[in-house]
């Protein structure tokens, strides 16, 4: 998109959608708001979908399947000229999901829309464990069904003709009272102790989309992840003392995760990490 252009959609504050305002996607939401753009939010319920008023956001029940959808979605795309896509897969809580089928039923509406732009919020899940240092360039090798359905979703999405897109791989979210550490304190044993951590910061996740959406080319992949990769022993080990927590017990073997997720594209376009060492106090 031209500078022009814009420019032009900062002065008239084009109308924002956000389907799917979980814990990312209300953020993402309420920083828009508090930009004052117009916007369009979904939940799956007719109270979760009215509690958004109380964030300044316009509410709407929407339910996607492969099957079919319910809901206001038709309503909840109108006057939108950029969508987010920041609803999950939903493959853990339903494994037979098929969340390529939801997301073709779901075009064949944006398509009826003024939508322009569409950015959807994929996952760092779509490269193996195994495959060393990646960037947007290098070829995912998923290992789940979940990072396999992602991956062809984000294709499906980037063939689009009618609306333009970025693809932006998060790694994995914290912040506020959401942190991995509260999950890794159930396990008996934490695996993989040397494996290099790949997380973001729910302001910096924000932050991210919010910048490429403006700043970067369209129908391009952006990875999502803070520039600081330290073993995951030392990252949660850190976090448990500085959160008071107990700490977590790692496994005795390294284990073979070698995955480290970078994007030299996000320092080239200028973007700043609010929160590159993840909220961490004390670090080297």
């Amino acid at each position: 998109m031209s500078r022009l252009k814009r420019v032009y959609f900062c002065n008239m504050k084009e109308q924002i959608g956000v389907l799917g305002c979980g814990w990312l996607g209300l953020g993402l939401a309420e920083s828009y708001v508090k930009d004052n753009f117009v916007v369009h939010g979904s939940r799956q319920s007719r109270k979760d979908a009215d509690s958004l008023q109380e964030h300044g956001i316009h509410g709407f029940i929407v339910q996607i399947s492969e099957n079919h959808d319910s809901g206001n979605l038709s309503e909840f795309l109108r006057g939108v000229s950029r969508l987010f896509l920041t609803f999950p897969p939903g493959l853990r809580k339903n494994p037979k999901q098929d969340f390529v089928a939801a997301i073709h039923n779901l075009l064949l509406h944006i398509h009826r829309s003024e939508v322009k732009e569409v950015v959807f919020t994929s996952s760092t899940g779509v490269y193996g464990p195994q495959q060393g240092l990646v960037t947007p360039s290098i070829v995912p090798q998923p290992q789940t069904e979940s990072g396999r359905q992602l991956l062809e979703v984000e294709g499906i999405l980037l063939s689009q003709d009618g609306f333009s897109t970025q693809i932006v791989r998060l790694g994995g979210l914290l912040g506020g009272d959401r942190h991995p550490l509260k999950q890794l304190a159930k396990l008996a044993i934490v695996d993989n102790p040397q494996a290099p951590i790949n997380l973001i910061h729910k302001a910096d996740a924000i932050g991210l989309l919010r910048y490429l959406a403006d700043q970067a080319p369209w129908h391009s992949i952006y990875n999502g992840v803070a520039p600081w990769h330290p073993t995951k022993k030392y990252f949660y080990e850190q976090a448990a003392k500085e959160m008071q927590l107990p700490l977590p017990k790692f496994a005795e073997e390294p284990g073979n995760t070698n995955k480290i997720v970078t994007d030299p594209q996000i320092e080239s376009l200028g973007y700043v990490f609010s929160e590159p060492k993840l909220g961490l106090v004390q670090t080297p």
